[in-house]
């Protein structure tokens, strides 16, 4: 034992950036479903699968290929994708929330200054 202080992040944790996309992702969705979003379902599912390769242990990647066939294609409404595109963020919660539990996302330490 070599007694080394650990100041990066764990192996295998995920990044800050990972969780802030996360939690981006997680904010279109809810103004997507509120009608509010500008965003298509199909820029909605890209950003899914941009943060589903963020945490590549919490998603099996033929989950992701059928609900982005069913997502892309003309078969069901936007309503039914928009829940299918939810139900892949909740899947990658889900995950993470039994690894490690929950966790904010911190606010750097600059905006924490400025806001106080």
């Amino acid at each position: 034992m070599t007694g080394r202080k650990m100041t990066g992040r764990a192996a295998g944790e995920p990044s800050l950036r990972a969780r802030r996309e996360l939690a981006a992702l997680n904010d279109a969705l809810t103004l997507a479903e509120r009608g509010l979003g500008r965003q298509t379902t199909a820029a909605l599912m890209a950003r899914l699968l941009r943060v589903a390769a963020m945490f590549p242990r919490s998603v099996d990647d033929t989950l992701m290929w059928q609900v982005t066939d069913l997502v892309t294609g003309d078969d069901v409404s936007d309503g039914v994708k928009l829940t299918l595109i939810r139900m892949g963020w909740a899947s990658i919660v889900q995950a993470q929330y039994k690894l490690r539990g929950l966790r904010m996302v911190s606010v750097p330490k600059d905006r924490q200054a400025v806001a106080a």
